[in-house]
């Protein structure tokens, strides 16, 4: 393998993680820690507070708050609240609330009365932000056309610039609450358009498969500690709509990085761009503290490689469709594992969230964040071992689908355990989401990995879009049964892993590399039979 005439192991020779990698993995992951505060503002701006019915004026003509100004308030606040929150002291459907604005402060809830018969409506805001995440497979196509760098460009631009706008006609102009409602869920639609699969790519791109897992990690642990500046941000501005601007003031700053945003050096061969090759790998070799004479000699006996032309032109005369017929099989695979793990990630961490009523949102938003840093860094420790990605995620999976089938045992009776053996459970599909990020793009070679990401992130959102509509739809009664059923989705994704390859230990492969081994293998098969031809051992009956 380190002998062998190869782009990765060009890369190794120019120092596949010196500084250059390290460089570039801090500022692209500022992308990705944006990619975190962007999913999670939805549970601070559109929080739902406490509320309660508006005291009638007749019955309190002063001003009524949430928290009782008085004895006498707190009578009358007690006596409102014996018939329901959503009606008033004479029954009927209130119209007017009052809301503590004491933990989430002044939220989009509370400025459209989004509680009792219009709760559903705000659900909407969530819905949009992950529609604009089905882009991806479309963002993802484009990507292996156009290259990591000119996507993660355009994708981060229109991730600063339409939300912009939209912030700025919000606080420039006076409209009513549904216009208020249709510009917000354009400003989540395109909240969600984000580079974070294209820069998980690059990250993996820019190393040797010796380093993919530390890589794609690292931009798991961006996300996390994106979720964590969220909540400060939003434990600072207390208002839904200054916690926009102050995300979009964070974007802001990371744009001029943009321009020095590198390709990857794996699409650069694909798309047989030698001369920008060449001078993406002279300067990964300068910084890394490579001279030429290091890696260059190897990097022309790669391209004059009289193989290369030839692969590279049976390559060509396959059509796009062609490739991806031939790999429509793998692809479902990876789509329905993207489908489940995402669906028990939402199913957990939502009923987290429901048992949280002890604890600040803030710090559970913070607990839970650790609680997955320790399941990916878990995990990216496990699938450099022996057990490898396959195995690794196999047995991560094996004791989310435990955690959750334990889960209906435990909630009526146990709410301590409850919540113990479900952060276990966020831990373990924290894990599993992280060795598929990293393994299904190891799988697929370089023109087919975008694409193959888009397919994975796309039914990964399915998933998530699907978890909280189950349990509203089945309600408290029947909500046992979601536990059940994911758990049996879970032992099929675990049957379907054993029919992809292990891919740890193995080259992170261009479509070249792809080709040539196919070449090698057929080349051997024949050199064994002729061999056994004139040794005699192959006998021809007529």
């Amino acid at each position: 393998m380190t002998n062998e005439i190869s782009l990765e192991n060009i890369l190794r020779r120019c120092n596949d993680l010196g500084r250059f990698q390290i460089l570039h993995y801090v500022f692209l992951n500022l992308i990705t820690l944006g990619s975190g505060i962007t999913t999670y503002y939805y549970i601070f701006g559109v929080a739902e507070p406490s509320y309660r019915c508006r005291l009638p004026s007749s019955v309190w003509p002063g001003n009524d708050q949430y928290q009782a100004w008085d004895a006498t308030h707190q009578y009358l606040i007690n006596q409102s609240q014996q018939i329901s929150k959503c009606q008033d002291m004479n029954g009927t459907s209130c119209k007017n609330f009052v809301y503590d604005r004491s933990i989430f402060g002044w939220t989009f809830t509370e400025e459209g009365n989004f509680v009792c018969e219009n709760a559903l409506r705000k659900t909407w805001l969530s819905t949009m932000y992950q529609f604009g995440g089905f882009v991806v497979l479309l963002s993802g196509y484009i990507c292996d056309r156009i290259g990591r760098q000119k996507m993660i460009r355009i994708l981060t631009l229109f991730l600063f610039i339409i939300p912009f706008l939209i912030q700025l006609i919000l606080s420039s102009f006076h409209m009513n609450i549904n216009t208020k409602f249709i510009l917000l869920s354009i400003n989540q639609l395109f909240s969600s358009i984000d580079a974070y699969p294209m820069v998980f790519l690059l990250l993996m791109e820019l190393t040797s498969s010796s380093h993919t897992s530390l890589a794609g990690n690292s931009a798991l642990i961006g996300f996390i500690i994106g979720e964590i500046i969220v909540t400060i941000f939003a434990y600072m501005t207390r208002d839904w709509l200054r916690l926009k601007w102050v995300i979009t003031g964070y974007f802001a700053l990371i744009l001029p990085y943009l321009y020095y945003v590198p390709e990857s050096p794996y699409w650069l061969y694909t798309k047989k761009k030698y001369n920008q090759l060449e001078v993406c790998l002279r300067k990964i070799a300068r910084i890394n503290g490579h001279s030429d004479d290091d890696w260059y000699p190897y990097y022309k006996q790669l391209i004059c490689d009289p193989r290369l032309a030839i692969l590279s032109t049976k390559r060509a005369s396959r059509k796009s469709k062609e490739i991806i017929l031939q790999h429509l099989p793998r692809l479902c695979l990876c789509a329905y594992i993207g489908f489940v793990t995402m669906l028990l990630y939402i199913k957990i961490s939502y009923g987290l969230a429901a048992m949280s009523d002890v604890v600040s949102p803030y710090w559970n938003i913070v607990i839970g964040a650790i609680v997955e840093g320790i399941g990916y860094v878990s995990a990216s420790i496990l699938i450099t071992t022996d057990l490898g990605r396959k195995k690794s995620l196999i047995i991560y999976s094996l004791l989310t689908c435990l955690c959750v089938f334990i889960i209906p045992f435990l909630m009526e009776s146990y709410p301590i355990a409850t919540i113990i053996v479900s952060q276990m459970g966020k831990l373990t599909i924290s894990g599993a989401v992280s060795i598929t990020w990293i393994f299904v793009p190891e799988i697929f070679s370089t023109s087919m990995r975008g694409i193959a990401n888009g397919v994975f992130v796309f039914a990964g959102r399915i998933g998530a879009i699907l978890a909280p509509i189950v349990d509203v739809a089945l309600g408290q009664h029947y909500i046992k049964i979601t536990f059940y059923m994911y758990s049996f989705l879970t032992i099929i994704q675990v049957f379907l892993i054993h029919f992809l390859p292990e891919t740890r230990n193995h080259s992170f492969h261009t479509d070249e590399d792809e080709e040539k081994e196919i070449d090698d293998q057929i080349a051997i098969s024949n050199a064994t039979i002729e061999r056994s031809i004139v040794n005699g051992t192959i006998h021809t009956k007529f």
